[in-house]
């Protein structure tokens, strides 16, 4: 299911913003092991962070720079684009430890307050594709703890002619291991999103999303299984 509801003023950022952007998160080996899980408690949430790769700010127009470009359009991150960069990373840790790791919301199946770093729009839309963006409303029969593996996010800041950010594009990719009540295998969530950040009200808000799953079924103690099929989601204000 995809849907595309993207404004004049994001299709434009987006196209610029994609004709640089490298997306690597590095390669993935199917047949790895399960990795041991050591349950953190029935409502304690597990230590998560991202590892932020390249990041950086990339001008929309001709602006002035004491520095040439030379053959590298993104510029290093400082002042007002820093700290958007920051602000979005935040929303997205948030976004996914919400979705993923806390016991509350997980065992409960319910994600009220996921919502609020998106803008009302992209809020309305998150809710409809909560299978994808979450660990799911069924999580808590089927799993007995959820832990974070190694994830990986980075950030692109858009600036205006006077290099003021006016959003922000984060590409993150989340994994994590759900160990099953029953049966012979655990899942292996693996959420793939971009995600665009525009400042509304005096906050960085999500206004548009792309978001994709790859989940797959691991061994407890043998090889992993043939993947689960494959669900994405987007959504825009």
């Amino acid at each position: 299911m995809r849907k595309l509801i993207a404004a004049a003023a994001v299709l434009v950022a987006a196209t610029a913003m994609i004709a640089v952007m490298v997306y690597v998160f590095g390669s993935r080996d199917d047949r790895i092991a399960a990795p041991s899980i050591i349950q953190s408690g029935p409502e304690r949430t597990p230590a998560f962070a991202f590892a932020v790769a390249r990041s950086g700010a990339l001008p929309t127009a001709a602006i002035r720079s004491r520095k040439p470009v030379r053959n590298d359009p993104l510029l290093r991150l400082h002042g007002a684009s820093r700290l958007a960069s920051r602000r979005a990373i935040a929303s997205i840790t948030r976004l996914y430890r919400d979705a993923f790791l806390v016991p509350a919301h997980w065992q409960s199946g319910t994600y009220g307050s996921l919502w609020r770093d998106f803008t009302r729009a992209a809020k309305a839309q998150a809710r409809n594709d909560v299978r994808v963006l979450t660990a799911g409303a069924t999580a808590g029969e089927a799993y007995d703890a959820i832990v974070p593996r190694p994830s990986a996010i980075s950030t692109t800041v858009l600036l205006e002619r006077k290099g003021k950010p006016v959003m922000v594009l984060v590409n993150a990719r989340f994994q994590a291991i759900g160990r099953r009540i029953a049966g012979s295998s655990n899942t292996r969530f693996d959420s793939t999103g971009r995600f665009f950040f525009q400042r509304v009200g005096g906050s960085w808000k999500i206004v548009s999303y792309d978001v994709r799953r790859s989940d797959d079924r691991v061994e407890k103690s043998l090889p992993s299984s043939p993947a689960a099929p494959d669900a994405s989601a987007t959504g825009t204000s």
